[in-house]
C-alpha cells in the first residue's frame, strides 16, 4: 500500500543560520527537554524559513524537530505553521506523511517534533531506474487521484503568483539561485513574463507542491512517500510534474522522461506548460 503515516526529512535550496541546539531547546515546554537525551544534528539548507534538526538516539530511534522563526526571518513560524497544518490533513487522508508528534506555538517561536519515515531518496535507491521511475510515477499518481475539491489549501496558479509578487515586494526571492536559462534577469521580469504567458486553463488535482527528490522517501517495497508538505494543496498537476521531471532530468538523464510520462500516464506532457511552471519555481 503506497499511503500511510509516518515521517520527516527535508532538502535545502538555500544555506540559513543554523540554531544551536540549546538555544531551541531552553524556550520550550518543560517536558520536551527530554530531547536533550538526543544527539541533534542541524540539517543546514532549505527553502523554508526554519531549521531542522535530525535527532537520533537509541532505543527509540530517529526523530525531526524543525523550529522557527530564525533572527531575521519574517515567516519562519507562519511557513511552519501551513506546513504541520497541511500535513496532518494529508495524514488524514490516508497519504504517506509525517506524524506530527507534538507542535508548540507560542506566537513568536513555534516547533515541530515528527517521526522518521524509512526509505530512501529517489535518486539513493539501489534497484533498477526503470523500477524507481514506475515507483515515482504510480506514487504521484496515486496522490493526484485523491479528491481534491474538499482540500482546503490553495496552490492554484493566481495563488502562487499573488504569493511570488509578495515575495518580490519583500525582497525575498534571490536572482542568483535561478536557473541558467534565466541567469541576469530580475524576478519582476520573470512574474511579469508569467502573468503574460498563464495556461488557458488548469488541470486541478491535489498537488505536493514541491515534488523534487529531497522531499520524497520510496520504501524497500517501493512506497513512496511525501515529505515537507507546506506547499500541499489544490493546483495543476503540472505543479508536481515539472518538479519531478527536471529531477529526473538532472539525476537519471533525460531519456528516462518519455519512461516516466507512460508510467504516469493522465496526460502528454506541455513543453510550454512544463516552462511555464518551471519559471514559476524560479520564484520560490
Amino acid at each position: 500500500m503506497l499511503f500511510r503515516h509516518s515521517c520527516v526529512w527535508s532538502g535545502f535550496r538555500h544555506e540559513i543560520k543554523a540554531m544551536w541546539p540549546e538555544d531551541c531547546l531552553s524556550w520550550l515546554p518543560g517536558h520536551w527537554r527530554h530531547l536533550r537525551e538526543f544527539h541533534l544534528e542541524p540539517v543546514e539548507y532549505g527553502m523554508s524559513d526554519a531549521q531542522l534538526f535530525r535527532l537520533r538516539g537509541p532505543p527509540t530511534g530517529e526523530f525531526f524537530l524543525k523550529v522557527a522563526p530564525l533572527e531575521g526571518l519574517l515567516d519562519g513560524l507562519a511557513d511552519l505553521r501551513d506546513e504541520v497544518e497541511r500535513t496532518r490533513w494529508l495524514s488524514e487522508k490516508g497519504v504517506r506523511v509525517p506524524d506530527i508528534l507534538e507542535f508548540f506555538d507560542d506566537g513568536r517561536r513555534g516547533a515541530a517534533l515528527m517521526t522518521a519515515l524509512p526509505g530512501c531518496h529517489p535518486h539513493e535507491v539501489r534497484r533498477p531506474t526503470a523500477d524507481v521511475i514506475a515507483d515515482l510515477a504510480r506514487g504521484l499518481r496515486l496522490l493526484h487521484g485523491l479528491a481534491a475539491a474538499a482540500c482546503p489549501f490553495d496552490e492554484t496558479i493566481a495563488a502562487r503568483l499573488a504569493r511570488a509578487q509578495a515575495m518580490i515586494a519583500q525582497g525575498r526571492v534571490d536572482a542568483e539561485d535561478f536557473a541558467e536559462r534565466n541567469r541576469g534577469r530580475s524576478p519582476q521580469s520573470i512574474y511579469d513574463e508569467l502573468m503574460a504567458n498563464k495556461p488557458p486553463a488548469e488541470d486541478i488535482v491535489l498537488v505536493h507542491g514541491d515534488a523534487k527528490f529531497d522531499n520524497l522517501l520510496i520504501d524497500d517495497t517501493g512506497n513512496v512517500g511525501f515529505i515537507d508538505c507546506g506547499h500541499c494543496g489544490r493546483g495543476d498537476r503540472y505543479l508536481d510534474l515539472e518538479a519531478l521531471i527536471s529531477e529526473i532530468d538532472e539525476h537519471f538523464g533525460a531519456s528516462w522522461i518519455k519512461t516516466f510520462a507512460r508510467d504516469y500516464g493522465e496526460v502528454e506532457l506541455d513543453a510550454a506548460k512544463l516552462q511555464f511552471f518551471s519559471d514559476l519555481y524560479e520564484l520560490f
